[in-house]
């Protein structure tokens, strides 16, 4: 099915038989509600910054499915010539439209982030390393848990059951006061920054110090990050070389030539959460 930008109403497309000129030096972003949507806009804000792309960005609440068409409707109104998605899933669903190119934004290397977080924690000491996973639906959550689940079973090492959360620091702080009475959780491995901060919160109002008692993981790598008590060791994604990939990305689909697209590379960062300060 093809959005039929010809459906539009007269006093929606303008003056009568004309339909919104496209403006080439003006894309399209559909920002959804979750915690990954922040740093990727700003990202690809400050490529489109350096490359004189002006934005038209629309946010749609949540995992908002229902609302994605009309946002991509009213960004067509605007005349954008091509469309960002941040949230990768919600692209699938959606239809193509006739002359404008849509594509997710560039994504980090997830699972190789994962891996390189429960490496670190397996190095230092632990068994295994229980999971914080983000919500079940989504590809960035379902390839973190991947990364953290085949590298346990490279190492032989038990896999506990994933904690589930949805991105959201309160769902967090709902996952730790159920570890912190688990027998035997001593590392955790979190899907993302915002839920370890309430996880770390969980464990403070239990009793469970960081690191003494466990050590915690992120990813991410959100500017708070460093600010959390005790500071996270997490995962850095590149948000600003993510934004320049998408807008190349979106400008050679625009001009109908093949873009590569490549991951964006990651880093562990590591800090106070994961030190070895453990009781022994």
């Amino acid at each position: 099915m093809i959005v039929n930008i010809q459906a539009m109403t007269e006093d929606d497309a303008g003056p009568r038989g004309s339909l919104p000129t496209r403006r080439r030096g003006t894309l399209g972003v559909i920002a959804t509600g979750t915690a990954a949507s922040g740093p990727v806009l700003n990202g690809l804000r400050a490529a489109a910054r350096e490359h004189g792309y002006a934005l038209v960005v629309f946010g749609v609440p949540g995992r908002g499915r229902s609302a994605v068409p009309a946002a991509v409707a009213g960004l067509l109104l605007q005349g954008v010539s091509g469309i960002v998605v941040l949230d990768p899933h919600l692209v699938a669903e959606l239809p193509p439209v006739a002359g404008v190119p849509l594509i997710p934004a560039a994504s980090a290397d997830q699972y190789e982030g994962a891996r390189r977080a429960t490496e670190h924690l397996l190095e230092l000491g632990h068994p295994t390393v229980w999971h914080l996973g983000g919500p079940e639906d989504g590809p960035i959550a379902r390839a973190r848990e991947r990364g953290w689940r085949e590298t346990l079973e490279h190492h032989g090492a038990d896999v506990p059951p994933v904690v589930r959360g949805d991105w959201s620091a309160r769902s967090g702080y709902r996952a730790g006061q159920s570890l912190a009475v688990e027998p035997g959780v001593g590392a955790v491995f979190s899907a993302n920054d915002h839920m370890a901060l309430g996880l770390l919160s969980a464990f403070r109002e239990t009793g469970m110090r960081v690191p003494r008692d466990a050590h915690v993981v992120g990813f991410d790598d959100v500017p708070e990050a460093a600010y959390f008590e005790p500071p996270l060791t997490t995962v850095r994604q590149d948000f600003e070389a993510a934004g320049r990939q998408t807008l190349a990305a979106l400008a050679a689909r625009i001009d109908g030539v093949p873009a590569p697209r490549e991951s964006v590379e990651v880093e562990l960062v590591v800090r106070e959460s994961s030190r070895c300060l453990r009781a022994g």
